[in-house]
């Protein structure tokens, strides 16, 4: 179907009204004057519309530098009084001391209505001037870093505990470390444990932190298993920090753990002989291990035809996308943040469209 010559001036028309009628204007709401190296603290930044801008979205890039390190923590979207406000909150964190300014732009896109329309019905006719970009240098930022050097900053806690204070010989032995709190949880490095006579069995931390305004947020677990055939002592572990309540350096430090190892088990209280020619306890052990291999074999051919099953592809919206500039307005118009990686690789090119699919599958 084509469409009409008068009916595209018209859009024209409306999308260039919209364009230069609506205005913004961006401001700092909060940041911090006073960090130390290592320590993180959030910026928030708010573009104000003098209208509900439904036609703009944002896009933010700082410059590189050795100074500091930023990254979006997250954003927020909503409408006061008829005027729609975007606030974007960045972690900021100085790498070195002294005086730095925090600079970064932001890109203003307004997408007309002839492309949510071609969209919508699904045409890949968007053209150049259907969305327009503007580039904006944010309000800059001028924050102070003092000296500090250590690498972890924050209020932490640490502790050490085991299962149990006694065992038998062989007899493994549960020890699991726990540091909560708050700051740069991330940078805090695993935890080492070599004690004489011991053979010891050591699992990743396990991170369940979460970006927060001060950097991360939660606890990191990391657990031991100990075997031995003697007593042995558990040496302290030490967690040393800068404190950014007290502005001090702070070590934490656990206690000694004794661990009191008994007699191991003896063969004969695990295991009764069976008697020179009694076939009963054989027959027994037969029958067991035709009971595991009919197991093993069972468990093998329902694996085979569970892999052979026919799958119902789920469909998506996406699907339809024949191109990536297709696919970025369809995951634009979503409004879901978890297509926000997906769109900027896809807008700078790093990802093909294929790629971009199956990314989208992930999340």
């Amino acid at each position: 179907m084509k469409r009409s010559l008068g009916k595209i001036i018209f859009l024209w028309f409306i999308n260039t009204t919209l364009a230069w009628g609506t205005t913004y204007q961006w401001s700092v709401v909060e940041s911090p004057i006073l960090l130390h190296v290592n320590q993180s603290g959030m910026v928030r930044y708010a573009c104000t519309y003098d209208g509900s801008a439904s036609e703009y979205s944002i896009k933010m890039h700082f410059v590189e530098n050795s100074n500091y390190t930023a990254s979006i923590l997250s954003q927020e979207d909503k409408i006061i009084q008829g005027k729609r406000i975007q606030t974007i909150d960045v972690l900021v964190t100085p790498n070195v001391a002294g005086d730095f300014e925090l600079n970064g732009n932001a890109i203003v896109s307004f997408t007309s209505l002839g492309a949510v329309e071609n969209t919508v019905l699904g045409r890949d006719n968007v053209g150049k001037n259907d969305v327009i970009e503007t580039k904006v240098a944010l309000p800059s930022v001028k924050i102070h870093a003092d000296e500090n050097s250590m690498a972890l900053t924050g209020k932490m806690s640490l502790e050490a505990h085991v299962d149990q204070p006694s065992i038998r010989g062989y007899e493994p032995l549960h020890l699991t470390i726990r540091v909560k709190g708050s700051g740069n949880l991330d940078q805090l490095l695993p935890y080492e444990l070599n004690i004489s006579g011991v053979k010891i069995f050591a699992e990743l931390p396990q991170k369940s932190i979460s970006p927060s305004s001060v950097g991360y947020e939660g606890e990191i677990v990391q657990e031991f298993a100990l075997v031995a055939q003697e007593s042995y002592t558990i040496p302290p572990f030490s967690l040393s920090f800068f404190d950014t309540v007290t502005k001090q350096v702070v070590t934490l430090k656990t206690k000694p753990i004794v661990v009191d190892v008994g007699e191991g088990y003896e063969p004969s209280s695990l295991l009764d002989t069976p008697k020179v020619g009694d076939t009963t306890a054989f027959k027994q052990y037969g029958m067991y291990t035709a009971l595991v291999v009919f197991g093993i074999l069972l468990g093998e051919m329902v694996r085979r035809l569970w892999k052979h099953r026919p799958r119902r592809k789920r469909k998506h919206f996406w699907d339809e996308a024949q191109s990536s500039k297709e696919l970025i307005l369809l995951l634009a118009l979503s409004g879901d943040k978890r297509f926000d990686e997906v769109i900027r690789g896809l807008e700078v090119g790093t990802m093909s469209l294929g790629e971009g699919k199956r990314r989208l599958e992930e999340v």
